[in-house]
């Protein structure tokens, strides 16, 4: 069915189309924040919008791999840090090791593995522990349970500055301590027969170089009893030491027949003469002696460690130097009831080299060389290439495409780059741990010029990252503003539409009331 408009009716609607199409646009402007949508709004502004655009997502791909080399770098820098700390936790292993060798030690290790919280087995309430330095000071620990550890021994005795001190020291086994006592003073020192052999048998493998041989059993005293005559404790001792005949053994009542003489050297060098022109016994002569104060001690050991002694007369040097007897008459002739068949001099031992300690210490220099190459190979890089294993890393700077930015790698291995030696093992002599000592501060100088050499791209990269997301951020910004509108602009053109649109309606409204007029008249 065909409906008949007049001009007036066919120009308001052309007016009310066109208006509703300019709304929809200006709604579209408003509503986008953009005026130009294609090339057929603006060719010109619409290709530099798409041209600032494409370079701004360029630049953020750029940047994601920029952003990669970073993280690499930054892995990279933390590995190095940490095989800096290994290397200096080396060097510290290497100065305990040459302070252990530095100066010889008077000590006495344990063998056991012991620690500060292993409890002192098999002893009961009344238990003692006694040790006697040769200054003669004492300390006794009695134990008042059956729960003390060894570190409350040892804490105590630290505590009561005797000048004999005890630590836990590195063993040779891995994981394992064992208890050294050591005397601070230059002294020799004994543990005390009224020690309890249960104390005593913890400490499996004490030695000194007089040759005592430590048997807790046959040495001390059998809980709080008494010590047996044949228990007279073990003393580490190295000064030098001359013992009497062997024979059955020898007691404090042993006799000293009239015109008995002996002459020997002192601790100080001096000539010192014991000469008895009545009989007496071998106590008083012990006593006689220590009265001297010539740094010399005579004393009953019982050196073989064995059940029934038997017992022998020894002369040490306090001192540390060599024992020399001079001569003897009487019962201190070769032939004499405690006479030194042949045996004079008795030479000083060289003090503790503690060889044990240092190839503990080596033990744990190697591993940290171990660890060296595991930090090397585990290097925790993301989805990029690990550095430190020689691999390259190009980094693309910019979104032109022009030549990228190589990293170049370093394989670092402890035993190659770094010439590090596990040679822990023959930690006995000072000229092989110097030899440890050099190669780790060598090490140590070229860790940090690796981490100098890689720390130098990672302030260039982090600068060009910075300045890729600066350009970003301003060809979005500049993109978006070419094509961008005016919001103030379509606000108010909007408002001029919804008018323009209400006027049309209302021309419209109009003209159709004009034409129902006509048609009534006509009717």
């Amino acid at each position: 069915m065909t409906i008949l408009m007049n001009d007036a009716t066919n120009a308001n609607v052309a007016i009310l189309q066109r208006t509703n199409e300019l709304f929809q646009l200006t709604q579209k402007r408003v509503a986008t924040g953009k005026k130009v949508f294609g090339a057929a709004d603006d060719a010109t502004r619409y290709k530099m919008s798409e041209t600032m655009l494409g370079r701004g997502r360029q630049l953020s791909d750029i940047n994601n791999n920029v952003s990669l080399g970073l993280s690499t770098l930054d892995a990279t820098d933390k590995t190095l840090k940490n095989m800096v700390g290994l290397l200096e936790s080396a060097q510290t292993l290497i100065r305990r090791a040459q302070a252990e060798g530095a100066a010889g030690l008077r000590s006495a290790s344990a063998t056991a593995n012991l620690s500060s919280s292993t409890v002192v087995t098999g002893v009961v309430v009344g238990s003692k522990f006694s040790v006697t330095s040769d200054t003669g000071k004492n300390f006794t620990y009695t134990f008042n349970s059956t729960t003390v550890t060894w570190g409350n021994v040892v804490d105590a005795l630290n505590s009561a500055n005797i000048g004999i001190t005890a630590e836990f020291v590195p063993s040779t086994t891995a994981n394992q301590t064992n208890l050294r006592f050591v005397s601070n003073n230059d002294k020799d020192f004994t543990f005390d027969a009224v020690t309890d052999e249960n104390v005593m048998d913890d400490l499996t493998g004490l030695t000194t170089p007089t040759g005592q041989v430590f048997n807790p059993a046959n040495l001390f005293a059998t809980g709080i009893a008494a010590p047996a005559a044949n228990e007279k404790g073990f003393t580490v001792s190295y000064g030098g030491q001359v013992t009497g005949n062997v024979g059955g053994g020898v007691t404090g009542a042993t006799a000293i027949a009239a015109g008995t003489t002996l002459t020997f050297m002192d601790g100080t060098g001096g000539i010192r003469t014991l000469s008895y022109g009545a009989a007496t016994t071998l106590t008083q002569v012990i006593t006689d002696i220590t009265a001297m104060g010539a740094g010399i001690k005579a004393e009953l050991v019982n050196q073989t460690g064995g059940a029934a002694g038997p017992l022998q007369f020894r002369m040490r040097n306090m001192n540390g130097s060599d024992m020399q007897i001079l001569s003897g008459t009487g019962a201190f002739a070769a032939a004499g009831a405690v006479g030194f068949p042949g045996i004079t001099v008795g030479y000083a031992s060289p003090l503790s080299s503690n060889n044990a300690l240092r190839l503990a210490y080596g033990k744990q220099y190697d591993a940290i060389i171990v660890n060296l190459d595991l930090l090397v190979q585990n290097n925790p890089v993301q989805n990029g290439r690990n550095l430190l294993t020689g691999q390259n890393m190009n980094v693309v700077m910019d979104e032109f495409a022009g030549n990228p930015l190589t990293i170049t790698g370093i394989n670092i291995t402890a035993a190659g780059t770094l010439t590090l030696a596990q040679a822990g093992s023959s930690w006995t002599s000072d000229q092989n741990i110097q030899t440890s000592a050099t190669q780790a501060n060598q090490a140590l100088i070229n860790i940090r010029d690796f981490q100098a050499q890689f720390a130098t791209f990672n302030s260039y990269i982090k600068s060009r990252y910075d300045l890729n997301k600066a350009y970003q951020g301003d060809l979005n910004t500049q993109g978006d503003e070419l094509v961008s509108s005016d919001t103030s602009e379509e606000s108010a053109n909007l408002m001029a539409l919804q008018t323009r649109q209400q006027f049309a309606v209302q021309a419209l409204t109009i003209g159709n009331q004009n034409e129902q007029s006509l048609l009534k008249l006509l009717s």
